[in-house]
């Protein structure tokens, strides 16, 4: 057999050993429909005071009782001796350090559940989010390190997630709603200042810049849990790693 014809059965060798792995992992990753993880407690953060009331709209100035909170990360350990970033969806429902919990893993503009308020964004607001994600978090679903330092980049995208999750808007349309982003107004409000407050307003600027971006993201879903929202690695990455090794593996 020549070195051309080798060559070429290789080649059709790696692409099906590519395939058929996307397919796997494909397969794995539609009949994920739950995962479970132990929280470890929080990542960079820093502590604002915050508040929440569902029935206030967006432009509401009304009194509006708050309470120290952290604006975080949330760190946790899925089992395989890898951790995973989230960002909490829910102001008032919490996880407690080293329980371990089962979610329900969906598409984000089904996070969060109630009860507690307030219920699932829906798809414009979760479109609006994952514009934010793509911008400014990556792989890892940490805030990528040109926003700013660390807590005060974490406290800023936490604040963000909150707001667009928990405020009325009384809108669909996404350029509205980012426009009515505000954490001095609304049924969530905290008083994020200094780097946060600059990161923040960096973010809610760059919204539908240049066209609205869509990330790969993911929500989990406990009824007895805070709900969470992440990042997930995305298909295109996961196929130029893949090759590579099959490549490599072939090679030797």
């Amino acid at each position: 057999m020549s070195t051309a014809q080798t060559n070429q059965i290789l080649r059709f060798d790696v692409l099906a050993g590519l395939s058929t792995a996307i397919l796997v992992m494909a397969t794995q990753r539609s009949d994920a429909s739950f995962v479970t993880g132990t929280y470890l407690g929080y990542g960079a953060n820093q502590q604002w005071a915050c508040g929440y009331r569902e029935t206030f709209q967006w432009d509401s100035t009304a009194a509006l009782s708050t309470f120290n909170l952290k604006l975080s990360e949330r760190l946790w350990d899925m089992g395989d001796g890898q951790q995973t970033v989230t960002w909490c969806a829910q102001v008032y429902q919490g996880v407690t350090i080293g329980t371990s919990y089962n979610f329900s893993v969906v598409s984000m503009d089904l996070v969060p559940q109630t009860p507690p308020a307030p219920g699932p964004m829906g798809y414009a607001k979760a479109a609006v989010l994952s514009d934010a994600m793509d911008r400014w978090l990556g792989a890892d679903s940490r805030v990528i390190a040109s926003a700013g330092t660390a807590n005060a980049a974490a406290a800023a995208f936490n604040a963000l997630v909150w707001e667009v999750v928990n405020d009325n808007f009384a809108s669909t349309d996404l350029a509205t709603i980012a426009s009515r982003l505000s954490l001095t107004t609304g049924a969530f409000r905290s008083n994020l200042a200094g780097e946060g407050l600059s990161i923040f307003n960096a973010m809610v600027t760059s919204l539908g810049q240049g066209g609205w971006r869509t990330a790969n993201t993911e929500g989990w879903l406990s009824p007895t849990a805070q709900d969470q929202i992440r990042m997930v690695p995305a298909p295109g990455a996961i196929a130029v790693v893949l090759l590579g090794g099959l490549i490599g593996r072939r090679r030797r």
